[in-house]
């Protein structure tokens, strides 16, 4: 008997947890809302500089009259990608010079293009489970764990993330665990 696909899913801990979450019906939708959230926001923490971040910040947020540089400005994101030390790193830069392109500037930029990256993450990740799961465990299984990915990501509050995560708003709340005291509390029904 198998633990299931996700045991051997071969990625970080955090998103083993978020697949298993996706893949058993045990687990509620706000339960695997959670997890994704929790695993993207130890993505970003793990893989993209605080100082990175202040770097693009201070490139988006230097010129006053940002529709006449806006060139300027591509140009040293640009450069600044070329010293990007992980790949969220390097979509975050990517993210930023298209917010920088459809005319955004300022903090509301550097958020959209947090906001992206996260998405963007998110999605690779589920596509990598999802692919996992079906070689894995079958196309009907696969499925399900999309549909449940799928249902997650349009839940998951990427602005809220974003802001945590740039440090302009609210931390991520700490993780409650509920504790069942006896057979009456069990799982929601």
């Amino acid at each position: 008997m198998s633990d299931g696909p996700y045991k051997s899913l071969p990625m970080k801990p955090r998103w083993r947890r978020a697949a298993k979450c996706a893949y058993k019906e045990a687990y509620s939708p706000e339960e695997v809302v959670e997890s994704v959230t929790r695993a993207s926001h130890a993505d970003w923490r793990s893989e993209v500089r605080q100082t990175f971040v202040s770097s693009v910040a201070a490139i988006v947020n230097s010129i006053g009259q940002q529709s006449l540089f806006a060139d300027q400005i591509l140009s040293d994101l640009g450069s600044l990608q070329r010293i990007c030390a992980s790949p969220m790193e390097s979509t975050f830069v990517l993210t930023t010079m298209e917010a920088v392109r459809s005319g955004q500037s300022g903090a509301a930029a550097v958020q959209r293009a947090a906001e992206d990256a996260l998405s963007d993450r998110l999605l690779s990740n589920y596509r990598q489970v999802e692919e996992h799961v079906r070689r894995d465990d079958g196309l009907q299984n696969a499925r399900f764990v999309r549909s449940r990915f799928d249902a997650a990501h349009q839940q998951v509050d990427f602005q809220g993330l974003a802001r945590a995560l740039l440090r302009t708003g609210d931390p991520l709340p700490r993780r409650t665990r509920a504790s069942n005291t006896d057979l009456d509390a069990g799982v929601p029904l």
